[in-house]
């Protein structure tokens, strides 16, 4: 088990790297979340980031474990993280969760359901010291809306996941792309 985790922090860290390199035409907007205590749970903190000019990759590693890269592309990808620190002074005391999706770059509005959010690859992440939780998993139930409003992306998302507990479990936000 000692190696599941290991892996997955070695994914993580490495997914980390990808998404730091901006290539010279791809711009990273990172946005403190600004919600009311019901969007975020009161003990963590919200953030969004908009990765322009990117695509998602959903990969798996040896032991079968999803987990995404964001590549160079032509869409937009979102990335909402949830985080909680730990106590002071443990080592793996964090908890956090993340949703990812793309949407096309040219994209006006959008409304899915349940088996179709894959169309946008929709997928939450589990980021903690839980045996047998953490890691990625694909959204199947639920629904996303979407609407572009000039340089405004307004997204409203409601999902559970099967597998495992989550705290997050619907967003409506506004950011500027």
């Amino acid at each position: 088990m000692k190696v599941f985790y290991f892996l997955i922090t070695l994914v993580m860290v490495n997914a980390c790297k990808t998404t730091s390199t901006n290539n010279a035409d791809t711009t990273t907007t990172t946005e403190k979340v600004t919600m009311d205590q019901d969007a975020c749970p009161e003990k963590g903190e919200c953030s969004t980031k908009v990765l322009k000019n990117s695509s998602l990759v959903l990969r798996e590693d040896t032991t079968g474990a999803l987990y995404p890269v964001i590549e160079k592309g032509d869409n937009i990808v979102i990335e909402y993280t949830y985080l909680e620190k730990g106590p002071e002074g443990t080592a793996d005391g964090n908890y956090s969760e993340t949703i990812h999706f793309e949407v096309s770059n040219s994209i006006e509005k959008l409304n899915l359901l349940d088996a179709s959010l894959q169309e946008v690859k929709f997928l939450y992440g589990k980021h903690c010291f839980c045996k047998g939780e953490a890691g990625y998993y694909k959204i199947k139930k639920g629904s996303l809306s979407i609407v572009k409003s000039g340089s405004e992306l307004n997204f409203n998302f409601t999902f559970k996941i099967d597998e495992t507990s989550q705290r997050i479990e619907s967003i409506a936000k506004t950011i500027q792309l």
